[in-house]
């Protein structure tokens, strides 16, 4: 998971909420779950919209917006830490060919 585009995308979902434009919100969540390669990934998005509603909706969120965004940015880490699959790399290490005859650097 990028964790930038989770945090900047949590943000405006943060502002769309407090300017009470649901439609932003579900508009960037449906983006970012259709963008999305991982389960862990849009799992978090979900956790992080929930999460955000709740913060939001007990009303004091000028002392709680800091742990809501550190909190989800932790979740974002945890879920987002798993091994990377390495597409791009040819079999055996190499770098190969041009025409992929096995020769290479």
């Amino acid at each position: 998971m990028d964790t930038f585009n989770f945090l900047v995308s949590i943000l405006i979902m943060l502002i769309a909420i407090q300017v009470h434009e649901t439609w932003i919100v579900l508009a960037v969540l449906i983006i970012s779950i259709l963008t999305s390669k991982k389960l862990s990934t849009i799992i978090a998005f979900i956790i992080a919209t929930g999460v955000l509603y709740l913060v939001v909706g007990i009303g004091n969120i000028d002392d709680l917006w800091p742990i809501a965004i550190f909190g989800l940015l932790i979740v974002a880490i945890l879920l987002g830490s798993g091994k990377e699959d390495d597409a791009g790399q040819p079999p055996g290490g190499g770098y190969g060919d041009l025409f992929g005859m096995g020769g290479g650097y």
